[in-house]
């Protein structure tokens, strides 16, 4: 037979703890600014001349950037002219600087 919860008593992970956001998220370190993931991204684009979207991704991984971040920067730098989106023969998402 279950044992009834006492008062005060947690049932488990709660939603912010799955999220990751309050007391377990205090010893990671600060995320990083949306302006210098876009910096980073358009220099990582820039020196390459043009990037898969997989390549980039890749690259982001192990910058430590979240994908989300990453898309954000590049749709930014899409919306302001800096950056161009295309499709190659192989239908692979391809980035490439202005």
């Amino acid at each position: 037979m279950a044992r009834r919860r006492q008062q005060g008593e947690r049932k488990g992970g709660g939603l912010l703890d799955y999220l990751g956001v309050g007391e377990s998220a205090e010893g990671r370190g600060a995320p990083a600014r949306p302006e210098d993931i876009g910096d980073s991204v358009y220099g990582y684009i820039a020196d390459r001349g043009a990037v898969s979207k997989e390549d980039l991704f890749e690259w982001g991984k192990s910058k430590g950037y979240k994908a989300a971040d990453i898309m954000r920067a590049v749709d930014l730098l899409a919306k302001s002219g800096k950056i161009r989106r295309r499709l190659d023969d192989e239908g692979r998402l391809i980035y490439s600087a202005r």
